[in-house]
């Protein structure tokens, strides 16, 4: 999970504003969540792959950051 101005790699327009996918609250780009969503390969026929983008709020009401630093940690224990 990474802001949308850091999973871009390039300069972004921050004048525009987004949704939050989940609370519809405007949102300056620099301040939402990417959330990348890949089905399972035996799930892709019936489950498209998604992007959607979440504000600060909605990441933490859903845990994320708690997902992400524990996926992070596993990560580096292999």
């Amino acid at each position: 999970m990474r802001s949308i101005e850091s999973a871009g790699g390039g300069t972004r327009d921050t004048s525009r504003t987004r949704e939050c996918y989940r609370c519809d609250r405007d949102v300056a780009p620099q301040l939402l969540f990417r959330v990348d969503v890949q089905s399972p390969d035996h799930l892709s026929e019936k489950y498209a792959d998604s992007v959607r983008y979440c504000c600060e709020h909605c990441a933490a009401a859903m845990n994320l950051s708690d997902f992400s630093d524990r996926w992070k940690a596993h990560a580096k224990r292999e």
